[in-house]
């Protein structure tokens, strides 16, 4: 069904893998599995699949289209939508979390391999400071600046273009994506991905305004540590410390564009999604989760399982677990009453200025009446 290409091309070239194959390695994700052990050869989505695909699907429209001919070769779906294949050219693994199941199986079998370069294994175009032990199993691609005592671990990609300044130690799998900066003595940890265009360790934004209201620069020489498992993306900015450091806890994933301040401190498995600022000093929480554009001013301390939506505005600590909304921040059933009365100000505003008129008009019978 999906048109000739680049998913063709990959499909084509992907080794054979059995259903019984994927069922033992993710027995805790796959519960069973409907119809014959058959092989596929590629990934799609339910959407655009070829015959030999597996499909991930916990969608009752699109699983409705796979009835017909010419279908995947095997789906990834809940037992309930499972009921509702009746083609039985189509196998069917059964999972409780279709979308971990697409996740955990996408990454051990149909996933990039950065390492497969088609530059040299380290690119002479490269500048390696001499002081620098760099692993067999590291990639180092064209362009790449590292400066003196950095520390790479085993199976690091640093891809074109990346500047890892003086110092900094880069952790075991973790790759670096092209044009990344990396500040000196910074940490980064295992597993990490920093994408293209990221910025870790860049000067905090530290002024101070004297009695002529001219700014000063405050050295900033703390550093920023990005533990283990955490994915920054594209053009996002991580300042240091002033003094200590700045942390990103271990799992945290950070959206592109969003801009996390000097000294502040992120638990584990936070979420920020695009153009979020967390300005300095603020502390979150475990497992806060922020969606597109929500602000949060400096000296801020958020809760565990704090979640902030619809553009939110954070000038004061919250620290009871739920949802909040709007700038400044309500609770989430708050902000939809307020939401629903504001839709209706201008309907409010010509019903007021009726009854002004009417009461004008009874203050004038009142006025007439009297002098008589």
């Amino acid at each position: 069904m999906s048109p000739q290409g680049l998913d063709g091309i990959i499909t084509a070239a992907m080794k054979p893998i059995k259903l019984s194959t994927i069922q033992h390695h993710f027995s805790e994700l796959i519960s069973d599995r409907i119809g014959d052990d058959r092989e596929i050869s590629g990934f799609a989505a339910a959407d655009g699949y070829q015959p030999g695909d597996l499909v991930f699907c916990d969608d009752k429209k699109l699983i409705a289209g796979l009835n017909g001919s010419g279908g995947p070769a095997a789906v990834v779906t809940s037992k309930e939508l499972a009921r509702t294949i009746s083609n039985d050219d189509v196998s069917v693994l059964l999972s409780e979390d279709v979308k971990l199941a697409q996740a955990l199986i996408r990454q051990r079998y149909d996933d990039l391999d950065l390492h497969d370069s088609e530059w040299p294994r380290v690119h002479p175009s490269a500048i390696v400071h001499q002081s620098v032990f760099i692993p067999n199993s590291v990639t180092i691609g064209p362009g790449v600046v590292i400066g003196r005592d950095v520390k790479l671990g085993e199976d690091v990609v640093v891809q074109a273009n990346s500047v890892i300044e003086e110092g900094a130690i880069i952790g075991n799998n973790s790759i670096i994506h092209a044009q990344v900066f990396i500040g000196r003595r910074c940490t980064i940890g295992n597993r990490v991905r920093l994408k293209p265009g990221c910025v870790i360790g860049a000067d905090g934004f530290g002024f101070a305004r004297d009695q002529d209201k001219r700014f000063h620069r405050i050295p900033q020489k703390g550093i920023v540590v990005i533990e283990d498992d955490v994915v920054i993306s594209a053009n996002s900015t991580i300042d240091r410390a002033t003094y200590k450091e700045t942390r990103i806890s271990r799992g945290t994933k950070i959206d592109a564009l969003c801009h996390v301040a000097h000294n502040v401190f992120l638990d584990e498995d936070c979420v920020l999604v695009a153009q979020s600022g967390i300005a300095g000093s603020t502390k979150l929480g475990k497992r806060v989760l922020a969606s597109g554009q929500t602000g949060i001013i400096d000296h801020i301390t958020i809760g565990d399982d704090v979640v902030l939506v619809h553009r939110c505005g954070i000038a004061e600590d919250l620290l009871e677990p739920g949802m909040y909304a709007g700038g400044p921040a309500q609770s989430f059933r708050e902000y939809t009453r307020n939401i629903s009365a504001f839709k209706k100000l201008a309907q409010l505003r010509l019903r007021v200025l009726q009854l002004e008129k009417e009461l004008q008009t009874l203050k004038s019978k009142a006025e007439a009446l009297a002098g008589d």
